[in-house]
């Protein structure tokens, strides 16, 4: 990950409206850890705003495919 797409991610605010409620972020918020766990346990995407990894990239705000 480049400091540039930290930067990036870090202004920018997740505009994919009531699809958020299915995001990592939004989950962990919401204290839904057993559903976290069913969408992060083979992760293929971290999040470039959060770091949370997740197995699809629907569930994160800012997918980054280069999950270490």
């Amino acid at each position: 990950m480049t400091d540039q797409a930290v930067t990036v991610a870090a202004d920018a605010v997740c505009s994919c409206g009531e699809m958020h409620k299915g995001h990592i972020c939004w989950l962990t918020n919401m204290g839904l850890l057993s559903e976290v766990y069913h969408l992060s346990c083979t992760p293929t995407v971290s999040c470039l705003k959060c770091g949370a990894k997740a197995n699809l990239p629907h569930n994160v705000c800012f997918p980054d495919s280069s999950v270490p």
